[in-house]
């Protein structure tokens, strides 16, 4: 009953003017995974704080939605975590699909 409004407030805390309330909003999407904050959470791999990208990475990971599709292009940035969580994410993703083709 709370969690829509409860992933509202945190898609909007997204883009609150203090890092750290866009870092822990991003990281709470990510605990929540709820995939319509997905799309939310994509842009900002593309963001020029290296913080937030990896918390919105590793968020994605969490996601099941079409939009983590996006974790590939995260595989070349230069922040090395950043690689890594998205070459984890990305494996998960692939090992999830693998076995929903075995049932």
């Amino acid at each position: 009953e709370f969690r829509q409004p409860l992933v509202e407030y945190l898609i909007r805390g997204l883009d609150d003017n203090d890092k750290w309330v866009r870092v822990m909003a991003a990281e709470m999407l990510g605990a929540l995974g709820d995939p319509h904050s997905a799309r939310f959470l994509q842009p900002l791999l593309a963001g020029w704080d290296s913080d937030l990208r990896l918390v919105a990475a590793r968020s994605l990971a969490r996601i099941r939605s079409p939009q983590s599709a996006v974790i590939p292009p995260a595989l070349s940035c230069d922040h090395c975590m950043i690689r890594l969580v998205a070459d984890e994410a990305l494996t998960r993703l692939k090992l999830e699909q693998g076995s929903e083709h075995t049932l």
